[in-house]
């Protein structure tokens, strides 16, 4: 009688460690198909985009336009220049540099805030002298429309008062204000290996869809693996 109770404890604590290995395997399985089904989507957008102006994408909805891609004719505000802080790139720290971008042809008097990439930090935080272009630049950019801020514990973008430059992190609304422009709900950063002062390295799409999918049937079989193994070990159990 002892030995059945014991059993029965066993299979129930198999059944219950089972079911929780089960939901978090499908859990994480439906979260890949969705990324998948997302990078799909992304794709399909760029797709679509193609015949539209660069001012046009950046007017679509932050859902349609976040992680396009398009390139851009205009020139440079020289004077509104900021350092995002914080940035590493192949193991070294540094900044982002930020600027802002007036477009050709552009009859509204939007600005773009563009990030043209990585200077490594020579000198702890003090931030670098860069000097901008007067002349009309051709550029390829990605845009980000979500989550611009990202993870910071920061309480304000500009926290230095010897460096007003020196941001920790984006904030359209402190940007606009800082240098009166009206800008474009979006970051674009400048894609290609081509350097104008700083060095591109954002990657909206890390993954393609067809991996996302691979890991969401990964994790099905492993959930399904670990409920036929239970299911042998508890009718094993009831039989001995």
């Amino acid at each position: 009688m002892q030995q059945r109770v014991k059993l029965k404890f066993s299979s129930i604590i198999t059944l219950v460690l089972v079911t929780l290995v089960v939901v978090v395997c499908l859990s994480l399985a439906f979260w890949q198909w969705q990324r998948a089904l997302d990078k799909e989507r992304l794709t399909l957008q760029q797709e679509q985009q193609l015949e539209l102006t660069a001012t046009q994408v950046f007017t679509l909805p932050a859902e349609q336009n976040n992680g396009l891609s398009t390139s851009i004719t205009g020139h440079f505000l020289e004077s509104f220049v900021w350092f995002l802080d914080n940035q590493v790139l192949d193991g070294q720290v540094g900044f982002d540099v930020l600027t802002l971008f007036k477009l050709k042809d552009d009859k509204s008097s939007k600005k773009l805030l563009l990030n043209l990439g990585f200077i490594a930090a020579k000198n702890g935080r003090q931030i670098p002298k860069v000097t901008l272009s007067n002349k009309e630049v051709s550029i390829n950019i990605q845009i980000k429309s979500q989550d611009l801020a990202g993870f910071t514990l920061a309480s304000h973008p500009n926290m230095n008062v010897t460096q007003p430059q020196l941001l920790q992190y984006i904030d359209l609304e402190f940007l606009s204000k800082a240098s009166t422009e009206t800008i474009y709900p979006v970051v674009a950063y400048q894609q290609g290996n081509k350097a104008l002062v700083a060095q591109p390295h954002y990657q909206h799409v890390v993954m393609p869809a067809q991996k996302h999918m691979a890991y969401a049937l990964q994790w099905l079989l492993i959930a399904f693996a670990a409920a036929i193994i239970a299911y042998f070990a508890i009718k094993k159990g009831k039989n001995t």
